[in-house]
């Protein structure tokens, strides 16, 4: 079936939903009758209930949709970020220019709507049952200028006041810390309030992305976000360093 044992494991404990093509194709496998295979193959139909990113579709990964099925679920983000500010901290602006490079959302249209997901997610900070975000950002990620001066003074603000959050937890990873954990690249690792529920960490690539919920790569991971943890500035003095860039825009003048 070609099934990878990750997403078998998550469909056994229904963090995913299986299509019907699924569905067909395990009943193939288990040579069950025809009429018992069309009889579970429109069930399987009828179940899928789409998500509210279903409408956006035409501007989203495929493979994307899986962790946007999983992030509701999840009551933390252990979340590194090497390159740019991550997805459920970034101003519409800032994604949509970030998303203008993706080969899915070329066009500024494409572009804007695909943002608008993103600003969709970020309701999951809010509310009376927030989720708990522990991030560490790398310092270039925030030095990188992604949009102009006011994309990145609006982006800059929005980390500051986000960072005030009781729920999250911002730190940034300095140039000065060196060699670090994180340099194969960025990660999120999601766990979940129900403790029968396995940690996944998620892995997002430019053409696919891969899930890993082995015993040993999920503490590898969680290990790696602990040195990183560590090897960053405080939370207090991470937000003393955003707010040393945004001056220095400001003070730019363009």
């Amino acid at each position: 079936m070609g099934w990878s044992t990750s997403k078998i494991s998550r469909v056994e404990l229904a963090k995913i939903a299986v299509t019907p093509a699924d569905v067909r194709a395990l009943l193939g496998v288990l040579d069950a009758l025809s009429d018992e295979v069309e009889t579970l193959v429109s069930l399987a139909s009828e179940d899928r209930q789409p998500g509210w990113w279903r409408q956006y579709a035409e501007v989203l990964p495929p493979w994307f949709e899986g962790y946007l099925s999983l992030e509701p679920e999840a009551a933390r983000l252990l979340t590194y970020e090497s390159e740019v500010v991550p997805g459920l901290l970034q101003t519409e602006q800032y994604a949509a220019e970030i998303l203008r490079h993706s080969s899915y959302t070329q066009l500024p249209d494409e572009a804007a709507r695909a943002a608008e997901v993103r600003r969709a997610r970020q309701v999951r900070l809010l509310g009376p049952d927030p989720i708990h975000l522990d991030v560490v950002i790398n310092e270039g990620a925030l030095r990188r200028v992604v949009g102009g001066r006011d994309v990145m003074c609006a982006q800059l603000t929005r980390l500051i006041e986000v960072a005030e959050l009781p729920n999250v937890a911002l730190r940034v990873l300095p140039f000065a810390a060196g060699a670090h954990p994180g340099v194969d690249g960025s990660f999120t690792v999601l766990e979940f309030s129900d403790a029968s529920n396995p940690r996944i960490v998620y892995l997002d690539r430019m053409t696919d992305s891969e899930y890993l919920d082995g015993l040993r790569d999920v503490a590898a991971y969680r290990h790696a976000h602990e040195r990183l943890r560590a090897s960053a500035l405080s939370v207090s003095d991470s937000r003393e360093m955003i707010s040393g860039l945004l001056r220095e825009h400001e003070m730019s003048g363009g």
